[in-house]
């Protein structure tokens, strides 16, 4: 299941339960002298897909999702919420989050401090671009772009409504080294940046890594965000001061 995108594989593992559940709750209700409700029905639903899903090695918030959202469908509709509702906010979920459905990244936000402590880590020569793989509502972009006006920032985002959202602060805002593209970084040849940027999760390191060693010119900087690579020591660790002790892992290439 996991060559395939993730939620095309929570869709199957919730149908193949809807269908063993269809066909044995006929057969099992006799013999419990009773109809099972519906929400029993979802709930145990629920219950299976979440432990075939963490049999599977999903992420813990897939697991979440396949517990949950069957009997919360049955809530809604005892509550008499439009039918609409349940698409609309789907949709809104899946704009948000386009990329854990699709690429197994999800949306992590960097923190005031560590975009503080991005600054202070970035060289100290004008005209250097810097690009964050995956920039969310660019708020380090542009937190950096501010704080550096000679050097240039290039957000790359393919979840719509972070992108969006992203865009228009930037275009109002008063930094215009900052720009934020709808792309797909895998598609982008990283030699023309200096320093790479990134907060994503385990599972695209080792490739990310790669692609970037190969494409940057030597001397270029990539930093990531709590992620390790396998196989590959950082050459530098920083921890950030904050709540959770943020640590920027950095390779020189």
């Amino acid at each position: 299941m996991s060559s395939y995108p993730p939620i095309l594989s929570v869709l199957l593992v919730q149908l193949v339960v809807y269908t063993v559940h269809t066909a044995l709750l006929p057969q099992l209700e006799p013999h419990l002298g009773y109809s099972v409700p519906l929400f029993w029905q979802m709930l145990s639903q629920g219950i299976a897909a979440a432990a075939i899903s963490y049999a599977f090695r999903f992420s813990y918030w897939w697991v979440l999702i396949q517990l949950t959202a069957p009997p919360l469908l049955v809530l809604g509709l005892a509550l008499n919420l439009p039918l609409w509702g349940f698409p609309t906010i789907l949709l809104i979920l899946l704009l948000v989050f386009w990329n854990v459905a699709v690429n197994r990244i999800p949306l992590y936000l960097t923190n005031r401090k560590t975009s503080e402590k991005l600054v202070s880590l970035l060289p100290k020569k004008d005209g250097i671009t810097v690009a964050d793989l995956g920039s969310g509502f660019a708020g380090t972009l542009r937190e950096m772009a501010a704080q550096k006006p000679d050097q240039n920032f290039v957000g790359f985002e393919t979840a719509p409504i972070p992108f969006v959202v992203s865009w228009v602060l930037t275009k109002l805002g008063p930094s215009k080294n900052v720009n934020i593209r709808f792309k797909s970084f895998w598609s982008v040849d990283l030699g023309e940046f200096d320093v790479l940027y990134c907060f994503l999760s385990p599972v695209p390191m080792a490739q990310i890594y790669q692609k970037a060693s190969q494409e940057m010119k030597p001397g270029g900087m990539f930093i990531s965000n709590s992620f390790k690579v396998p196989d590959h020591r950082a050459d530098c660790v920083v921890t950030v001061k904050d709540g959770r002790k943020t640590k920027l892992l950095i390779w020189k290439i």
